[in-house]
């Protein structure tokens, strides 16, 4: 039986995956597009007694914060409801936190201290538009709307205060390392970024800097590709223009939102025979952009999210010297935002109000 005197912070949970200890596959079941967000919370706050909701789904994590009135059943549904959605498979990488050590890793999340990027800019962003999005839904109440604001504010203020985010700090930054890696100094040639969200623009504006001769972005809205190739000199293409041109550029980054390949390990081969060079293909889709089978093409080389999180580990090592004062200051926001979240709401008497 849940006690009456379980304070408000105690009532916060989560239960996610990450990359720490899951595959992009294990992800990719669980991913919850933009698109299906709405409907997603409203699932689940139809399946599970939770008073407050806010799903977090990213490339590198999915994971549901919650609140409500006896969290331990409230974390073994939403267990439930992440097997019935992605499969028993993913059982021995799911997490669960509750009370002060679910606010902790909510405040390392907006702090890129759980990111595979130490101090990543990207998912500051993403988990205010999460945040947003079940807001807006009316999905939030007062224990996860203290949260998630001291939250995002904490993230804003750890990477003013450390060098976390010094060098690379974002999947696009990533990415772009790992072009000049493929290439050395000499890159040349084309290349096509298909997407025209934040990190295809990241990656855009990175390559645009590595001597490659032309960019091209490709995208379902021909618009929203366009702005982003303008200001790189670049040009935008649709979607199908965007695969035409892989019979002769260099490199292919994918980060478009879609729910099945954009590319076919079928449709690629068809437009190999008239390469004359290897092709590199960066998936940094969630879910992925490219279908596996293309990587047992010949002279193609396929690159999704685990390749490149392997790739840039090493130069994650000058961080580590700012990653404990900025453990430090994450740990301390997260304190305060618990005792701030625990004391009795404020009550203004009629007279005050007159």
């Amino acid at each position: 039986m849940v006690s009456r005197c379980m304070t408000p912070s105690e009532r916060i949970f989560v239960v996610g995956l990450n990359h720490l200890n899951s595959s992009v596959s294990s992800r990719e079941k669980a991913v919850v597009s933009a698109g299906d967000l709405p409907a997603m919370l409203a699932e689940l706050k139809a399946l599970v007694p939770l008073d407050e909701i806010v799903v977090l789904s990213t490339c590198s994590r999915v994971e549901v914060f919650a609140a409500c009135e006896d969290p331990r059943r409230g974390r073994e549904l939403v267990r439930e409801w992440f097997t019935a959605r992605a499969g028993a498979e993913i059982l021995p990488a799911l997490y669960a936190r509750e009370g002060a050590d679910a606010l902790r890793h909510l405040f390392r999340v907006t702090s890129g201290l759980d990111s595979w990027i130490i101090g990543e800019t990207e998912i500051l962003a993403q988990v205010k538009k999460a945040y947003q999005a079940a807001l807006a839904g009316g999905f939030t109440k007062r224990i996860l709307n203290r949260a998630f604001q001291s939250a995002i504010a904490a993230g804003k203020d750890v990477r003013a205060q450390t060098g976390i985010q010094n060098g690379i700090h974002s999947i696009g930054g990533a990415a772009a390392m790992m072009a000049k890696r493929i290439f050395g100094d000499e890159t040349g040639g084309e290349i096509v970024v298909f997407g025209a969200g934040q990190t295809a623009e990241t990656v855009a504006r990175h390559l645009a800097a590595k001597n490659f001769d032309k960019i091209v972005v490709a995208n379902r809205t021909l618009e929203n590709a366009k702005a982003i190739a303008d200001n790189l000199g670049g040009e935008a293409v649709t979607l199908d223009a965007g695969l035409a041109r892989l019979a002769s550029a260099e490199v292919a980054v994918f980060s478009a939102s879609v729910t099945d390949p954009l590319l076919l390990a079928a449709d690629l081969a068809r437009r190999l025979p008239s390469r004359r060079k290897p092709l590199f293909l960066v998936d940094l889709g969630m879910p992925r952009n490219v279908e596996p089978a293309c990587a047992k093409l010949e002279s193609v080389y396929l690159y999704d999210l685990d390749d490149l999180k392997r790739m840039i580990q090493d130069s994650m090592a000058g961080k580590l010297a700012e990653k404990d004062r900025a453990e430090e200051l994450a740990a301390l926001a997260a304190h305060d935002c618990r005792q701030e979240t625990d004391k009795p709401p404020r009550v203004v008497s009629m007279e005050a109000r007159v």
